[in-house]
């Protein structure tokens, strides 16, 4: 059994469980959250649900009519199972587009956000001239979560396993 076999393996597992331990602790392997907690956290996460708590009353998985968050999730565990694949009948072409597909999901998320909120820099402006991906405020914090990081490291796995398949 080879490296780059193995690392495609991992790098699938990897992405399938982003998406598949979102459903397990949404707060911790969430894509994208915003926690203001104890009065509204929102943790976007698996299939284009969210989870939260508005005024201590807990709500989720709710599944918005957005398809983006739809596709970026299906990408995520659709790229996790090709590397698998890939690994699995050690063929380069299916373990690197395995890894393409999870970076490509991320990706996703950071373009939908743009679209989602519109006017980036207005937005922004209204959080106190921070980022959308990432920021601190007294009591709030939000911004791209361990599930995205999750991802793209499956996806760089899957990449470099399905390059290196013998």
């Amino acid at each position: 059994m080879g490296v780059g076999k193995i690392i495609a393996i991992i790098g699938g597992v990897l992405g399938i469980l982003t998406i598949g331990l979102y459903f397990v602790l949404p707060e911790i392997f969430c894509l994208w959250r915003l926690d203001g907690a104890p009065f509204l956290s929102i943790f976007l996460g698996g299939f284009g649900s969210a989870t939260g708590e508005a005024l201590g009353v807990g709500y989720g998985p709710e599944y918005y009519e957005d398809i983006m968050l739809l596709i970026i999730c299906v990408l995520i565990v659709a790229g996790g199972a090709l590397a698998i694949i890939g690994g699995l009948i050690e063929n380069k072409m299916i373990g690197i587009l395995g890894g393409v597909l999870m970076i490509v999901g991320p990706i996703l998320l950071i373009v939908a956000l743009f679209i989602e909120y519109g006017d980036f820099e207005a937005i922004a402006s209204l959080l106190g001239g921070k980022s959308l991906f990432f920021g601190s405020e007294p009591g709030v914090d939000w911004g791209l979560w361990i599930g995205f990081y999750l991802a793209i490291g499956g996806g760089v796995l899957g990449l470099i396993g399905g390059a290196t398949i013998d």
